[in-house]
């Protein structure tokens, strides 16, 4: 049975309705979600009185997609690290370069010096882990054509291809992206060197003006594809590069001034350049997480029980966190219930969960969902209407002073009355927003009921009551 905690009544005073509206004006600040009415909220036994509701329990479950579409997000990620909640991530980027279109006219006074690849990180781009351990970056080739699967409408991150495995060229470094810089002193630039063999190949197929090099349907049809993966024994971050990387043929003209020349395959059709993101969760708390079972089907619910009393929010793993509240009705049928005033929704990271190297999500938008644990409709802030994403700040100093706060009064209203079979099903949804959701891997871990009352997620209700309350 849910325990209550009343405001408490210091002195006898009637709510006339100038008053009334008075309150009104003042709990329906959104920046306040914490409300005290304070010593003038009270009466005596003949008017109505504001009860809070703060210890209604809230069940917190895990809803895993076990897809993101992460083509065409404007960003090759690729690296890994190790996460203490969520396990071992790895990104690796998939795409397709192809020659210019003007090729240029290379003679026999032209000689080929070396291939390479250059990628590159600038200051903004997205990253997360710890970027104080180097990262390698290992080059395969794709071993077969581009092809959308069925049903699919494009690429995800569950979706790869097979890969030759020749490794194309490795190279390590460490990246400051704050900067940016690389231990490779290239400025912002990670370049890997290739084999001779490939550049001499593509040089000669430049300079006899092959048709596979001068078609671009011909040349894909040679050339599938690169994928840039992290190297063995990689687990320190995973880096946002533009997608402008470049495979770049050096060579130079031999006269009385050497004059070095350069011939960039960049990537071509940027909508099918997409991240393929792998998770291994074994031991950590979301290694019980349930997956999917079939190629089509609503993303199931892991309760927070099953790991670590916790539900995390992750956007390109496909992680949201669903609430559900069983006791609200409980409330409607007190004898001195008149009606819902105010709801509040408190979310507090566990603290000592997040840090400068796991850092939080900026932004969790709050949307209703169903008994598929669906998103169905962004909830609206009572006052403004206007979507809701938490205005969270961190405090490091008091981590208790980081929330994420949402005014869920109209849901509380709706789902107060609600006599349907899926009731207990319905509830709100914490995601992460686009285009976050698909380059992000900034997380949230939101503790359930058995943590301490000031470290989970909170559920205010304020209620309009016949009774003085001491």
């Amino acid at each position: 049975m849910t325990k209550n905690k009343y405001l408490k009544k210091e002195r006898s005073l009637p709510l006339y309705p100038f008053f009334f509206l008075a309150i009104l004006s003042l709990v329906s600040c959104q920046k306040q979600p914490v409300l005290n009415f304070g010593s003038g909220f009270v009466a005596d036994n003949s008017t109505a009185h504001i009860v809070l509701v703060d210890t209604s329990a809230v069940n917190l479950a895990t809803v895993f997609t076990d897809s993101t579409a992460t083509a065409g997000t404007g960003f090759l990620l690729v690296g890994t690290y190790k996460d203490a909640y969520l396990g071992k991530i790895s990104s690796r980027a998939f795409l397709q370069i192809a020659p210019p279109l003007g090729l240029p006219k290379i003679t026999s006074s032209d000689f080929y010096d070396s291939i390479g690849l250059i990628m590159l990180y600038k200051k903004g781009n997205p990253f997360y882990g710890d970027t104080t351990l180097p990262q390698s970056f290992t080059i395969n080739q794709v071993d077969t054509q581009y092809v959308i699967d069925n049903f699919h409408h494009g690429f995800f991150s569950n979706s790869s291809f097979p890969l030759d495995p020749a490794s194309l060229g490795t190279s390590s470094a460490t990246i400051a992206p704050s900067i940016p810089y690389t231990t490779q002193r290239a400025g912002d630039s990670i370049k890997i060197r290739m084999p001779d063999a490939l550049g001499r190949q593509l040089y000669n197929m430049i300079f006899n003006n092959s048709d596979t090099i001068t078609r671009q349907a011909a040349w894909l049809k040679y050339f599938h594809g690169l994928c840039i993966s992290p190297g063995l024994g990689s687990q320190g971050a995973i880096y946002g590069f533009n997608d402008s990387a470049t495979m770049r043929i050096y060579y130079h003209e031999a006269s009385v001034y050497t004059l070095q020349k350069f011939i960039d395959f960049t990537i071509t059709n940027k909508g099918f350049q997409f991240n393929n993101i792998t998770v291994d969760r074994s031991g950590s708390p979301t290694a019980s997480l349930v997956n999917p079972t079939l190629s089509v089907q609503t993303p199931p619910a892991t309760p927070s029980a099953l790991t670590a009393n916790a539900s995390y929010a992750e956007g390109p793993l496909g992680l949201a966190v669903k609430l559900t509240f069983p006791n609200l009705a409980a409330i409607a049928h007190r004898p001195d219930y008149i009606s819902i005033l105010r709801a509040t929704l408190i979310v507090r990271p566990v603290p000592g969960s997040y840090t400068t190297t796991w850092r939080l999500p900026p932004q969790l938008t709050l949307f209703v969902s169903d008994q598929n644990n669906l998103a169905s409709v962004p909830l609206g802030s009572t006052t403004s209407g206007g979507l809701q994403q938490g205005n969270m700040s961190v405090d490091f100093l008091n981590p208790l002073n980081t929330i994420y706060g949402y005014d869920v009064t109209n849901f509380i209203k709706a789902q107060i009355i609600n006599n349907s079979i899926t009731a207990n099903q319905t509830g709100l949804l914490l995601d992460i927003p686009q285009p976050a959701n698909t380059t992000q891997f900034n997380r949230a871990v939101l503790a359930d009921f058995s943590y301490p009352v000031e470290q989970r997620v909170t559920l205010q209700v304020f209620y309009i009551s016949l009774y003085p309350h001491q």
